[in-house]
């Protein structure tokens, strides 16, 4: 025993017995189709006979047996094997009463001619039973290559689906037209299984279907009836199975179904629940990203946002906190002016500070939904010099030249909102513009106020004309320094959208330099004929 070598051991453990296949049960025919298979091969088999007599006087007897056998066949292609068979009986009696001596009656005068009508039954009924499989084998053939048309295009309709209530209900219809019954789609959702979809849409389930179901979720098998597990009621559950588990649960009604599934229809709905789960499991990893997504940016935000008001806030308290502590400490050995240039210094970093925290106030109430404007008559001539005068009180020494239409008409808006806009525009202006003048034009323009403020700054980039109006976005001023919060443009496009309005950036707007911004406002008269119209 010990110079043995290459020895397998295998050791085979009891298990349970091998169920017998049992084979699915033959579809009934319905009375119509039962109708047809008798009436065809009768039909068939008497225009035969009429045939046979007519020309009898023509062809040999013994030719007359081939016309039988086409009758057959056709009885065949037409009905199928069960056709046949009464075909191929018919013919046998038929050609025995009209054609074998003694004609008229059944009994058969010469032994050879009983031998050949039994070779001509067995025959006829051979051919019949071929062209009868030939006409299955060609219908199954059509059934599947429809089954597997119809799972192409189903397939290919999830694949340019996202969203996961349009898979469902794609799943559903489709399951229904398929299976010619109502189908639920339950889905776990906050540790709860809950109906999503369902075809018909009035589709309901009472307490024990959803027993049954949420079985099927747990132990990933079939549930409902004709199954183990609660038999007796009309819907059979299906768990959907996906590469990360149980995703949900397919209920299928059999109130219509007088057994179970045929093996047809089972692998049907197996095709068609593996494709729903791809699709519903491609659904849920891209509902999980873009949530990952959001947090991503949100966190993205939240760090622009620290750092914005570390800075921000910080350099403004800073220079209010040192100008303080030096006028308590050496107010009274300081000049006159000194003490006024610490004391305009507070002023101007408090007005910084002021301005910092009502940007952040506006982005909020922009960003929350609660900015409500009321479309009232705004003159906006009156609106651009109060913007342009509260700028000259910000910035003595600022140019600003102003080409307002005598006739500029009256737009809808909040004059609040539209100064804050034109004051965000033109203090932007300022800090990109160098020392060029900025220039502010309004004119009437199809029904529209359209307003633009134009700097001769260094201008920018076409890749990021849209992304100036993103929060915390701030370009770098001609020093190499970021200015600003990154808050007014944004506050300003927020502004305008919310009084109908659009806003947009060119650049360059002069000579290959500067960027103009442009608003376009609706006129009061134009924004009251489309709210009447509505």
């Amino acid at each position: 025993m010990k110079r043995l070598t290459d020895v397998g051991v295998h050791i085979v453990t009891g298990s349970e017995e091998d169920t017998a296949y049992v084979a699915p049960p033959p579809q009934r025919r319905s009375r119509i189709e039962l109708a047809k298979s008798i009436a065809i091969p009768v039909l068939a088999t008497g225009a035969t006979t009429l045939l046979g007599l007519g020309a009898s006087n023509i062809v040999h007897l013994q030719n007359l047996s081939m016309l039988y056998l086409v009758a057959v066949i056709l009885s065949a292609m037409s009905s199928g094997r069960f056709a046949a068979i009464i075909a191929a009986c018919l013919s046998f009696v038929l050609y025995n009463y009209f054609f074998i001596e003694p004609i008229h009656n059944l009994s058969i005068a010469k032994p050879h001619q009983l031998f050949s009508l039994i070779i001509f039954l067995a025959v006829a009924l051979m051919i019949g039973d071929l062209a009868g499989r030939l006409r299955d084998q060609v219908a199954r053939s059509r059934n599947q290559a429809k089954s597997t048309q119809a799972l192409y295009e189903f397939s290919r309709k999830l694949s340019g689906t996202a969203r996961l209530d349009d898979v469902l209900v794609a799943g559903a219809t489709h399951l229904h037209a398929t299976l010619e019954t109502g189908v639920v789609i339950l889905l776990p959702e906050d540790d709860e299984l809950l109906l999503q979809a369902a075809w018909p849409p009035d589709m309901a389930l009472d307490s024990t279907d959803m027993t049954a179901a949420r079985w099927a979720f747990d132990k990933n098998e079939r549930a409902g009836h004709d199954t183990a597990t609660l038999p007796q009621i009309s819907w059979q559950f299906l768990p959907i199975v996906t590469s990360h588990g149980v995703a949900g649960v397919t209920g299928i009604s059999m109130a219509d179904h007088s057994g179970s599934l045929s093996e047809n229809e089972d692998r049907k709905l197996m095709a068609i629940l593996d494709q729903t789960a791809i699709a519903i499991d491609r659904a849920l990893l891209m509902r999980e990203n873009a949530k990952t997504a959001a947090l991503q940016e949100s966190e993205k935000l939240h760090t622009a946002l620290f750092s914005s008001l570390s800075h921000d806030l910080k350099t403004p308290l800073a220079s209010i906190t040192g100008a303080v502590t030096t006028l308590r400490q050496l107010g009274g050995k300081m000049k006159q002016s000194s003490r006024d240039d610490l004391l305009l210094s507070i002023e101007e970093e408090a007005g910084r500070l002021t301005r910092f925290v009502s940007n952040l106030f506006d982005m909020t109430r922009i960003e929350a939904g609660t900015l409500k404007v009321k479309s009232s008559p705004v003159d906006a001539a009156d609106v651009i010099v109060s913007a342009i005068e509260r700028m000259k009180r910000l910035k003595p020494g600022i140019a600003i030249d102003t080409s307002i239409a005598t006739d500029l008409a009256v737009v809808s808006g909040d004059s609040g909102l539209l100064g804050q806009v034109l004051f965000n525009l033109l203090d932007n202006a300022a800090k990109y513009g160098g020392d060029s003048p900025i220039a502010v034009y309004a004119k009437n323009d199809a029904g529209r106020v359209v307003i633009s403020v134009t700097d001769q700054g260094k201008g920018i980039p076409e890749k990021d004309l849209d992304r100036i109006f993103e929060k915390f976005y701030r370009r770098v001023k001609s020093d190499g320094r970021a200015a600003g919060t990154g808050l007014g443009l944004s506050i300003a496009r927020g502004f305008v959208e919310t009084m109908g309005g659009t806003i947009k950036a060119e650049s360059p707007a002069i000579r290959k330099r500067g960027t103009r911004f442009v608003i376009s406002l609706p006129t009061f008269e134009k924004a009251e004929g489309e709210a009447a119209s509505r």
